[in-house]
């Protein structure tokens, strides 16, 4: 398989064709591989970073790429990471369906005939399906390729009604879901509404202002604190509504957003990001609210398989049904004392990092906003 190296954003951009009709025949990407969530990241995070990306070929078809990056030049370490490192759910390389295997396989080859390039490739965030996990035994030659344990994401196997799935419900949360509206309905002329082009722009201020709300009142930072995460967000919200793959819910009582839930829909499943909810409404349980009418909509109207919760083992998931789904984050290393080295300084800042993250769980009754861009 012929491999090519993309390394600048107007190399990439040529790209755009071929990344698209990938990404959305794929039965393995996620919105998180698609060329609006990558191109944009890269728009906001790039920053010094040198651009890696491989496209691999074979008689002149496209078949995949690997959405790579590396440290800015100079970097005593140089580690490779997929684009959407910290801010994205799922990662992965991009394969034509029935093509992954061999992507994979090539993918390995040709780190193996570029060690002087890059000292450990750590891709986090894999999904068990992924392309990249395909072929991805410890192998031989240049490069090892080891698997360390990721993240929880909970999801929903989706039936083809709401009324199936409400009868599935345990019996206090399927009585609550109705108290609660009527509840809130007694008090606020309620409306809820999906963003649209028109109110896209105020309904992303309302769920970024809510976010940080909820997430402040717990001491900690949130997931739009800082000005490049807000940028980022509002430009791939952007992207994605004109793809019709944007899901943002929205809650309001007497005509001011209090709730809000941002989401995805993409290749039959709906993707749960992140949720904003004002905390004087708390009684109400705005989320609750919302959360059914989400997955109402999921299911009548997109006729979604599957909803998706993403990383975070929070209680309140598995009482919608959650089943477990659990991330892996590859490891490549090639020979040589110091990429050994750095893949060992990783196994330990993973398990420092599981640690602090039981610990906010234990400490707050929920996983701390770590979704990021970098």
């Amino acid at each position: 398989m012929d491999v090519r190296e993309v390394r600048t954003p107007a190399e990439w951009d040529r790209c755009e064709e071929d990344w698209r009709r990938i990404a959305e025949t794929s039965p393995h990407a996620t919105v998180f591989q698609t060329w609006e969530w990558a191109r944009a990241w890269w728009q906001h995070f790039g920053g010094r970073r040198r651009l890696w990306v491989l496209r691999f070929a074979q008689n002149g078809d496209t078949l995949g790429f690997a959405p790579l990056f590396l440290p800015p030049p100079g970097a005593p370490l140089r580690v490779a990471r997929f684009i959407g490192t910290g801010g994205s759910d799922y990662l992965d390389l991009l394969a034509a369906p029935g093509h992954e295997a061999d992507v994979s396989r090539a993918f390995r080859a040709f780190l193996g005939t570029r060690v002087g390039d890059w000292d450990w490739a750590d891709l986090q965030q894999v999904r068990p399906e992924a392309a990249i996990a395909q072929e991805a035994g410890d192998g031989a030659g240049p490069v090892r390729v080891a698997r360390w344990p990721g993240e929880t994401c909970p999801f929903l196997a989706l039936p083809a009604d709401w009324e199936a799935f409400r009868k599935g419900l345990g019996k206090k949360l399927r009585g609550n879901i109705g108290y609660y509206e009527r509840a809130a309905e007694k008090l606020y002329a309620v409306h809820g509404r999906l963003a649209t082009a028109e109110t896209l722009e105020a309904d992303l201020e309302a769920f970024f202002e809510l976010h940080q709300r909820r997430w402040n009142r717990r001491w900690l930072p949130g997931a739009f604190a800082a000005r490049a995460a807000r940028g980022f967000h509002a430009d791939v919200a952007g992207r994605l509504l004109s793809r019709g793959w944007l899901r943002l819910h929205t809650l309001s009582l007497d005509g001011t957003v209090q709730a809000a839930l941002y989401c995805f829909q993409f290749g039959g499943r709906c993707a749960y990001y992140l949720g904003g909810f004002e905390p004087e409404h708390a009684r109400l349980s705005l989320g609750t609210i919302l959360t059914a009418r989400a997955i109402r909509h999921a299911i009548e109207a997109d006729g979604a398989r599957e909803f998706d919760f993403l990383r975070g083992d929070e209680p309140y998931k598995y009482g919608w049904g959650a089943q477990d789904r659990f991330n892996q984050r590859i490891s490549v290393t090639r020979a040589g004392v110091r990429s050994r080295v750095m893949e060992a300084s990783g196994r330990t800042m993973l398990r420092a990092e599981m640690a602090l993250k039981g610990w906010m769980h234990r400490r707050h009754g929920a996983r701390p906003a770590v979704k990021r861009g970098d």
